[in-house]
């Protein structure tokens, strides 16, 4: 297992398109290169549904991120930022059944 001291802890972020139009994850990702990539700030796309979506970025990148994709240029916003994917799933529209682990009578685990 990997030490998070050596890898670097990570922060996602919840992003949601400007103007509630969908999107493809083509223009996304160009969107996503203008703004972040540019910027030095390595990301990936966790998650994106057309209109939501969940990023990941280093723990150390989280602020400078979330400037760059608040600006007026970027055709997202962000929405809430966590350590962990579930609590930023929690609140997603059509995310039912996208949490790993996730059971039906409620308990946590396997």
């Amino acid at each position: 297992m990997v030490v998070k001291e050596k890898r670097g802890r990570r922060r996602y972020i919840r992003v949601r398109v400007r103007g509630e139009v969908r999107i493809t994850e083509d223009a996304l990702y160009a969107s996503l290169n203008s703004s972040l990539y540019r910027a030095g700030i390595r990301y990936k796309v966790i998650q994106f549904d057309g209109l939501e979506g969940i990023l990941r970025v280093g723990c150390k990148d989280q602020n400078r991120a979330i400037e760059a994709l608040n600006d007026d240029s970027s055709a997202v916003v962000t929405i809430k930022t966590s350590g962990t994917l579930r609590t930023l799933r929690e609140g997603m529209v059509g995310s039912e059944g996208c949490a790993r682990g996730s059971r039906t009578d409620g308990k946590r685990g396997p």
